[in-house]
């Protein structure tokens, strides 16, 4: 969603007869459920769950020529609004008078990963293709995706039949426990949406704003390498943000397999720094601390614990 909270939203036709469609079709379905994400215009509700952690959340999303632009409004908890156009994020957190602004990056088929569906996709994920159940009033498939391996979650995708919509999801560990949830409630699909539904409700005049820091330059190669990710990751993304921690740059670098992604956040701490060291969990996310070089080496995602652990362990200076 945004660094507040932070974190933030994405299969299917079985045969009649119940034969098991193959991977293509439902790699298919999938690449329908990332489209509609993009080329509808909607206004839903959907309730998002992580642990014991719960929310329900407004989202309006318009796309039209001159390009997709959403925006989100919390309607439980912490008061928050995230607008996102295709240059940026801005997250506006009115209980601390703040705005956050961060550059946009790619969604996910969940809307909080990364998903660029690509030809080794199915080797490190298995696809099946079900009937699925009604959500929002609408009939949806079913589109499990489950890890060939114990480096990632699984995911189960219940799709409009009508649209491609992802209308629910869960993140699942190795024993289908779902870790996170979102599911909507109301779904409407407008011809066309207003200006006014995607402007903020607050003007942020007056709060403290925290904007990105400038990309390292693209022939500089980074200090520090990652020694180990799993099968099928790759390095989506990197930039130095002094607006993560507002006291010293941070470098961070974010590697994907196409659905999962973790991030992995290297910033120099003087001696008063608090450090994070060793694993911890909140929800679906889980988190290794460790101590390299006097820097606070950090690897945060979606996927488990021993995966962020090993990758964490594994970054060293170049």
């Amino acid at each position: 969603m945004c660094p507040a909270a932070t974190v933030l939203l994405l299969a299917l036709q079985s045969a009649a007869a119940g034969t098991p469609p193959d991977d293509g079709e439902a790699q298919r379905w999938l690449q329908r459920v990332s489209e509609a994400a993009t080329t509808l215009n909607y206004d839903g509700t959907f309730v998002y769950r992580n642990g014991d952690w719960m929310e329900s959340m407004r989202i309006i999303h318009r796309a039209d020529p001159r390009g997709s632009r959403a925006r989100m409004v919390s309607l439980s908890g912490e008061a928050r609004e995230v607008i996102r156009d295709a240059n940026r994020v801005t997250c506006i957190l009115p209980d601390s008078r703040s705005v956050l602004v961060s550059k946009s990056k790619p969604r996910g088929v969940t809307g909080f990963s990364v998903f660029s569906p690509r030809g080794a996709f199915t080797s490190h994920y298995a696809l099946e293709l079900r009937p699925g159940e009604r959500v929002a009033g609408r009939d949806t498939r079913l589109l499990t995706v489950m890890p060939r391996d114990r480096f990632r979650y699984g995911y189960r995708l219940s799709v409009d039949e009508a649209t491609g919509f992802l209308l629910k999801s869960e993140l699942v560990d190795a024993e289908g426990r779902p870790l996170e949830q979102i599911v909507y409630t109301t779904l409407e699909l407008p011809p066309s949406i207003p200006d006014a539904l995607l402007e903020p409700s607050v003007s942020g005049e007056g709060y403290t704003w925290f904007l990105p820091g400038e990309p390292p330059p693209a022939s500089r190669e980074s200090d520090w390498q990652v020694g180990w990710v799993p099968p099928g990751f790759e390095m989506r993304d990197r930039a130095t943000d002094p607006a993560l921690v507002g006291r010293m740059p941070v470098e961070h670098l974010v590697y994907t397999d196409g659905l999962a992604s973790v991030s992995v956040f290297i910033e120099h701490l003087d001696s008063a720094g608090e450090r994070l060291e060793g694993l911890s969990r909140m929800g679906a996310v889980n988190a290794f601390g460790t101590m390299v070089d006097g820097f606070q080496v950090t690897a945060v995602g979606e996927v488990p614990g021993a995966t962020v652990e090993r990758i964490g362990r594994s970054v060293a200076r170049r």
